[in-house]
């Protein structure tokens, strides 16, 4: 009579633990897919970071690269002669000049030898602003004397392009020297 019952029992079974097996699989699935997925994503973008990080670094090595031909004791002509020492270029303070610039042709490309980019870092040299100054002492008044004092300044600005371990990370700097 006992194992009657059993065999009652078994075959009352409808399968429903099958089926909420069947349903956690897919689940735990899912989350494994989304974790995946995920971790894909995470990997690409510290990949970009990277890239981005050298562009940076070497477009730092540009501009300082830029500002040592200015601390020289003699520096090129800024007559629009020679290829990345320029005047004043018109526009080039106006927002995405430097992006549709001829890099290739119009500046200058550094020999540094920065490891694990896609191409040496550029720099253009643009001298901007020369005055004359007065030199009078902190807080005192411009006399006649201090007057006769004076000092020619001139300002450059510094652009140095970088790409980097691809072409597609691309940073662009500046920054101002005064000599």
């Amino acid at each position: 009579m006992k194992n009657m019952n059993y065999r009652k029992k078994i075959g009352s079974q409808r399968g429903m633990t099958l089926i909420v097996g069947l349903i956690m699989v897919l689940l735990m699935t899912v989350v494994g897919m989304a974790a995946i997925r995920g971790s894909g994503m995470q990997e690409l973008m510290a990949g970009n970071m990277r890239d981005r990080n050298l562009a940076f670094q070497s477009a730092e090595a540009a501009l300082r690269e830029g500002e040592e031909v200015l601390t020289g004791a003699t520096i090129p002509a800024f007559d629009n002669t020679v290829t990345g020492y320029y005047a004043a270029i018109d526009g080039s303070t106006s927002t995405g000049y430097w992006d549709t610039y001829n890099w290739d042709a119009g500046s200058v490309r550094t020999d540094i030898g920065v490891k694990k980019v896609a191409s040496q870092p550029q720099f253009v040299i643009e001298e901007v602003v020369s005055t004359t100054t007065i030199n009078a002492a902190d807080g005192s008044a411009v006399d006649f004397a201090s007057s006769l004092d004076t000092e020619d300044t001139v300002f450059y600005r510094v652009t140095g392009r970088a790409e980097g371990g691809t072409a597609d990370a691309v940073v662009i700097l500046q920054s101002t020297y005064k000599r």
